[in-house]
């Protein structure tokens, strides 16, 4: 007799176990529904918010339609103004203001140049090595006639200068570009050191050689 009692008990537990599932699923069901309502409320009413908002381009036609034209209009009355003014300030700046004053730019002196000279004057060697010379025409770029005259007037010191600097040099010494250019300089230097009205502006070689 116990047995029979407890079959019925254990073929009631299946169904009990179902029925539980069930609800559970119904419950999730629901759950779910109620959320996608309510996300459908919230998008609904923001949506009507918005449509109801005054958007930018119900507004900005008129605002611009007035701004563009009072300030057309109002460009175009001052424009008409201020043309006749800028016209008349220029038309007094042709008439008087423009020639007045400014007379022919001052005469530019132009620059004069000396040329001296051939020039063979010995270089310097080592003890027991064969002379060597240079021979070289030299040309002086000065500003003006008054100062080609002051080295016409003092040649000889002119001379002397040059003639000093050339013997001081070693025939190594200008062989190159830089050499002579340096010689040059130096050239330049010891006139302008004596010279009183104007300055040499440059100094040129020509014909220039140097012995073997």
């Amino acid at each position: 007799m116990s047995d029979e009692a407890k079959k019925p008990e254990a073929a009631a537990d299946p169904g009990s176990g179902s029925d539980k599932t069930g609800k559970l699923g119904l419950i999730l069901s629901l759950l779910n529904l109620l959320l996608i309502l309510g996300i459908g409320g919230v998008v609904f009413m923001q949506f009507q918010k918005e449509k109801h908002k005054e958007s930018v381009a119900d507004i900005q036609p008129g605002t611009h339609g007035e701004s563009h034209g009072d300030s057309h209009g109002d460009a175009k009355a001052e424009g008409g103004h201020g043309d006749s003014k800028a016209e008349g300030a220029h038309g007094e700046a042709k008439a008087g203001g423009h020639g007045d004053g400014h007379g022919a730019p001052p005469a530019k002196k132009a620059d004069q140049v000396v040329t001296l000279d051939q020039f063979t004057v010995n270089l310097s060697t080592s003890v027991g090595t064969p002379p060597r010379f240079a021979r070289v025409m030299i040309a002086l770029e000065v500003p003006s006639a008054e100062t080609a005259g002051e080295i016409t007037q003092k040649m000889a010191p002119v001379r002397n200068a040059i003639i000093d600097l050339f013997n001081s040099k070693r025939p190594a010494d200008l062989q190159t570009g830089e050499g002579r250019n340096f010689l040059k300089e130096e050239i330049r230097n010891a006139l302008n050191s004596f010279l009183v009205t104007g300055k040499v502006k440059g100094v040129f070689f020509s014909n220039f050689a140097v012995s073997n």
